[in-house]
């Protein structure tokens, strides 16, 4: 499936389809005036219409589903910018998901992610400020760890911590020591705080040797590994909800506040394949619609292999591309009885009967009667055969008449017809000439 990738691209190629006479040139002209001025909604609608349209009526039409895959994926896109616009961060990683989905290394597409998060990572901060102005260290750290988790190293949560470090230095040690206290005490802060308050030990002990900093770097090192655990835990549940473009960001995340926790590497494979399977069915839908089924076959048996959670619509797939297929054949056979093509349809027919036991549509009912057909015709033909050599023309004809009654396109009836009833005549011109009475046709 070939997907266009930029403005430009879409109006050139929307353009180089119109002009190749594609019989959905009013939606495709209609689609590339709309992106022609940045309207990718409403180019959109315009293909996914037409593409509804021609699925109902029974196919896709191939030029049409080039184009379609290609502006969905440019009004995906134009979508998401919209949406981080208006500050609403988490539908807009939604439509990269979708994005991904397709086609994982679209272009834009870790830009547009990198600008989803700094955005919903700056309204943190600002949250995190007010709760900082308001002396709430422990809803601060909180605020400003979190959105270092959707940007790593994001330098507004640093110049925060920094803020509650230089308020924390003006405590008491004692108030210190009942600060930490307190986040040790407060298990959904743990990861966070933790993290943040041994890092600040570790900077105002610079003696390594300290038993304070000793343990706070343990502190440090626990915290990290408990919110890589706890992200990785996230990215599992996004797996199981069959999210895999979420869940494949935040097992990479989970890597990275933890490199060597268990599984992660596997799992980041694992989401890999799964977003490479859901492109297999994704092509293989749009090779059954165009009744291309080995192909589509053969991308469905290798997203099988592939996947492990959509193994499930894989065999839905795989099901309704034997039946399309079924159908098709169905047709086929179909064509040959309406021409007339009686031995052809009935091979055809009795494939389809063996390849479906329980029955697909009528094509048993119409073996039995092509096949009555079929060998009334045979019968007929050799008595007619059979007549002719014994001398009795006439008798001969209507044999040949009854089997062509049976059978119109079978060997070359109508020739031997035509011959007879010369025949015929020729004898009752001779009969009543005074010669020879024809054969069987009295005394």
């Amino acid at each position: 499936m070939i997907l266009l990738r930029s403005f430009p691209t879409v109006l050139s190629v929307l353009g180089l389809l119109i002009l190749g006479g594609c019989i959905t040139n009013s939606a495709l002209e209609a689609s590339r005036k709309f992106a022609s001025v940045g309207d990718y909604k409403h180019a959109f609608e315009e293909l996914d219409s037409e593409r509804t349209r021609q699925l109902e009526a029974g196919g896709v039409d191939e030029v049409l589903e080039t184009a379609y895959q290609s502006i969905r994926l440019e009004y995906l896109r134009d979508r998401a910018q919209q949406r981080i616009f208006t500050e609403r961060e988490d539908m807009a990683l939604d439509d990269l998901d979708l994005i991904a989905a397709t086609d994982p290394d679209y272009p834009g597409l870790k830009r547009l992610r990198f600008m989803a998060f700094t955005k919903k990572a700056n309204r943190i901060v600002d949250l995190a400020n007010e709760k900082l102005s308001q002396k709430d260290f422990l809803a601060a750290m909180k605020g400003y760890i979190a959105s270092q988790v959707l940007v790593a190293g994001f330098e507004p949560a640093n110049d925060g911590i920094r803020k509650v470090r230089d308020e924390m230095a003006r405590l008491s040690a004692r108030a210190q020591q009942q600060f930490l206290q307190a986040v040790r005490k407060v298990p959904d802060f743990r990861h966070i705080e933790v993290a943040w308050h041994a890092a600040a030990v570790i900077h105002l002990t610079p003696d390594e040797s300290d038993e304070r900093r000793v343990e706070a770097a343990e502190l440090r090192t626990a915290a990290r590994k408990e919110s890589a655990q706890a992200t990785f835990a996230r990215a599992k549940a996004c797996e199981d909800g069959n999210q895999f473009g979420a869940a494949r960001v935040l097992y990479l995340e989970a890597r990275r506040l933890h490199p060597t926790i268990e599984g992660v590497e596997a799992a980041v494979d694992k989401m890999d394949q799964e977003l490479k399977a859901l492109g297999m069915l994704e092509r293989a839908q749009v090779q059954m619609r165009n009744e291309r089924f080995d192909e589509a076959d053969q991308l469905l048996a290798d997203a099988h292999k592939l996947s492990a959670y959509s193994r499930g619509a894989i065999s839905e797939l795989m099901m309704a591309s034997r039946r399309l297929r079924g159908k098709m054949q169905y047709r086929h056979a179909l064509d040959f009885e309406v021409m007339g093509k009686k031995i052809e349809a009935l091979a055809a027919f009795k494939a389809l009967a063996k390849a479906w036991p329980a029955g697909l549509e009528d094509e048993a009912a119409r073996v039995d009667g092509l096949q009555i057909d079929v060998d009334s015709a045979k019968t007929e033909w050799q008595a007619a055969e059979k007549a002719e050599a014994d001398g009795d023309l006439v008798k001969a004809l209507d044999h040949y008449l009854t089997a062509e009654r049976f059978y119109s396109e079978w060997r070359d009836g109508e020739v031997h017809i035509a011959r007879l009833r010369k025949a015929i005549a020729a004898q009752a011109v001779e009969e009543a000439s005074g010669g020879t009475p024809p054969a069987g046709g009295g005394e």
